[in-house]
């Protein structure tokens, strides 16, 4: 099959999923954040970090995620007209120097000034001042508790690899403030010039999510663990539409679908994928792309056609017929079909440096 359309939800899950040897991990989220969403994004951060970094290294970006998210948490925007600005958003990608984290939120034109003066003050200190003016501000208690210079944000530069970077975009009369911090993953291999621009790949990634309203965006190593945390993410950032409850039971097969039949070169436990939710007019959809193995894509894709031919009476047999048998491998699909209502998406992308790349999309409204 071709290429997935641009702009489409298909190509940010073809762009994000293709470069997962060198960037191996990303989780991007937008919209309103709960203390129940932010531990969330904890948990399931934190397994992948430990997986494939060091206990030092997971520690620095741990910290940098707790401090940043309860910025989030007490500084996000909130509009009840239904903005896609609404709420905030968290970015945490491991390039391949350095763990780069973007938070984000819309700022009005006052507070954007008084950060602005701030933040630049921050940045341009070196190490030492920068201490300094921790202990300063902290004797002193003369930080703003709206927006300003506070411990906590001098803390995140301090600790930082390199500079902070800060971007502010005018939008809806105001501006979207992003904020953009660096852990380096082998100081003695790390260029601040290169890291400097991730801030902007961060704003790209943003307005590719606004442009398909998508929600989430996961890559990683998907196993039974962070599957389940990944599900419980989900569910809490759903939590308050009633139309949308249990849904986590679709993406939590979907997911495991990942996890048991992706193609991995990798020399990891979990398999290498990438998750994507997306809001459309009447539901949410959901994707998931992963590498096959070379020569399996006329197999997934007769398979495939064969399930969206099935009519619920169908599919129901044979659900039945293999649960009586004991045998309820290779159901996922078709409970996912029957549970949808609607054929399973799905595009094969072949290139050739690298494996098929096999994008499913399960739509729910």
């Amino acid at each position: 099959m071709t290429k997935p359309a641009k702009n489409s939800a298909y190509e940010i899950v073809y762009n994000t999923g293709k470069k997962i040897e060198t960037e191996q991990f990303l989780f991007a989220c937008r919209g309103s954040f709960s203390s129940a969403i932010t531990d969330n994004i904890l948990f399931l951060t934190e397994g992948n970090l430990l997986e494939l970094d060091t206990p030092k290294v997971a520690k620095k970006v741990y910290y940098l995620m707790v401090e940043g998210l309860q910025n989030i948490t007490r500084h996000q925007y909130h509009d009840q007209g239904g903005s896609p600005f609404d709420g905030a958003l968290f970015i945490i990608n491991r390039r391949e120097q350095a763990y780069s984290i973007t938070y984000g939120n819309w700022v009005s034109k006052d507070v954007k000034e008084q950060l602005e003066e701030n933040l630049s003050t921050i940045v341009s200190k070196d190490d030492s001042e920068l201490k300094e003016y921790y202990l300063e501000i902290l004797n002193n208690s003369g930080f703003s508790t709206k927006g300003g210079a506070g411990l906590g944000l001098i803390d995140m530069a301090r600790k930082s690899s390199g500079k902070i970077n800060f971007e502010f975009a005018p939008v809806l009369g105001g501006y979207f403030y992003y904020l953009n911090l660096n852990i380096a993953i082998d100081k003695d291999d790390y260029d601040p010039a290169v890291s400097a621009d991730y801030i902007h790949d961060a704003m790209r990634l943003h307005k590719e999510m606004l442009v398909c309203d998508s929600q989430i965006i996961f890559k990683g190593l998907l196993h039974e663990s962070n599957v389940n945390h990944l599900s419980n993410q989900i569910d809490s950032t759903l939590n308050d539409n009633p139309e949308t409850k249990g849904m986590s039971a679709v993406m939590t097969e979907l997911l495991r679908n990942v996890a048991k039949h992706a193609y991995s070169r990798l020399n990891h436990l979990g398999k290498p994928g990438v998750f994507l939710l997306q809001k459309v007019e009447d539901g949410y959809a959901m994707f998931s792309g992963n590498f096959i193995k070379n020569g399996k894509q006329e197999l997934v894709q007769r398979s495939l056609e064969s399930i969206n031919m099935l009519d619920t009476g169908q599919m129901n047999d044979i659900i039945d017929r293999l649960h009586t048998s004991g045998l309820n491998e290779g159901t996922g699909l078709i409970r996912l079909r029957k549970i949808s209502g609607h054929d399973i998406g799905f595009e094969i992308v072949e290139s050739d440096d690298e494996p098929p790349y096999f994008i499913l999309k399960i739509e729910l409204t």
